[in-house]
């Protein structure tokens, strides 16, 4: 009897893309309020955050059954449904985003750059936190009916978010010159500012990455702990933790995607390194967390349905 999943590899492509445009804009949008942020850091978040929830999206779409009556679920909204909410953020954030990222590309400084800065953070934070109560508003499936998945997700869109901004950092200028300035006539666009970041700055985002990467072990544990507590707890640690798809989770999660960017960030933060060597950390460690936050989305999504045969069917 083979196990056919419902929701596959595509709805944890959307996971994660959401996560990354929710770390960015948070991250760039808190920048730009306070104002005590390097400018690269918040230019980086603006830029990037739009794009990877738009494929995201198209993940979703591709999704449906029907991927021609998507638009159905953006018309027809229900006040209590966390779904019509997560449509609404869905639809919204990428043209705030998409604004924002204009206005801050343009040097643009009037009050309106500010009240999107804090529809950026709001809808930024909106869309990570969404992912995780998509799933726990499944009430009844072990996995996934947990308040501490959308803090979990969040937590990850925060890391996952930094480290895309870090590797943005190293091929921005690259990217504008080879292929924005090519496509749009050098007259309209502002004089180039180099978004390179040096290594002071990468090793602050490294050290900052750390503690959120401390704070995700810890969620990671809390919710193990809360599993073990359930009437259902058997069934969700055999899922995840301990059976089903355990290797993926202690593997590529806990090793790949935590443990291993937290040595690498402990490292780099002693300044014993040589530059040779810091270099490669520096593209290892977002590399290695981005990873573990992929396939963090893809346990939980799997795992999930193992358990929770009505979004399965067998033949």
């Amino acid at each position: 009897m083979e196990h056919l999943f419902t929701w596959n590899y595509l709805i944890a492509i959307y996971l994660f893309t959401a996560g990354l445009s929710s770390g960015a804009a948070v991250i760039a949008s808190i920048g730009d309020i306070i104002n005590n942020t390097d400018d690269r850091i918040k230019r980086l978040g603006a830029y990037l955050a739009p794009f990877p929830v738009m494929l995201g999206l198209a993940c979703l779409v591709g999704d449906l059954h029907r991927p021609l009556n998507f638009y159905q679920v953006l018309i027809h909204y229900h006040v209590t449904s966390v779904m019509s909410w997560g449509a609404f953020f869905l639809l919204v954030f990428p043209i705030i985003s998409l604004i924002y990222a204009g206005m801050v590309y343009f040097n643009y400084s009037g009050v309106l750059r500010k009240v999107f800065a804090w529809l950026e953070l709001v809808l930024g934070a909106a869309i990570g936190i969404y992912a995780g109560l998509l799933l726990a508003a499944i009430y009844n499936n072990p996995v996934w009916s947990n308040p501490l998945i959308a803090v979990l997700f969040f937590v990850s869109a925060l890391s996952t978010g930094l480290c895309m901004i870090i590797i943005g950092g190293k091929i921005w200028d690259q990217l504008e010159k080879k292929v924005l300035r090519r496509i749009i006539p050098e007259h309209l666009l502002p004089r180039p500012l180099s978004l390179n970041l040096d290594h002071n700055i990468t090793r602050r985002l490294i050290a900052i990455d750390a503690v959120i990467i401390v704070i995700e072990l810890l969620v990671i544990s809390t919710l193990i702990i809360s599993y073990a507590l359930r009437p259902t707890g058997e069934i969700a640690l055999g899922a995840i933790i301990t059976g089903g798809y355990y290797l993926g989770f202690w593997i590529g999660v806990v090793i790949i995607g935590l443990t291993l960017p937290l040595i690498l960030g402990i490292m780099e933060l002693r300044n014993g390194l040589s530059k040779e060597v810091a270099h490669l950390v520096s593209w290892v460690e977002p590399v290695l967390v981005l990873t573990g936050g992929f396939i963090l989305r893809w346990v939980i999504v799997y795992g999930g349905q193992m358990v929770y045969p009505i979004l399965t069917f067998y033949r």
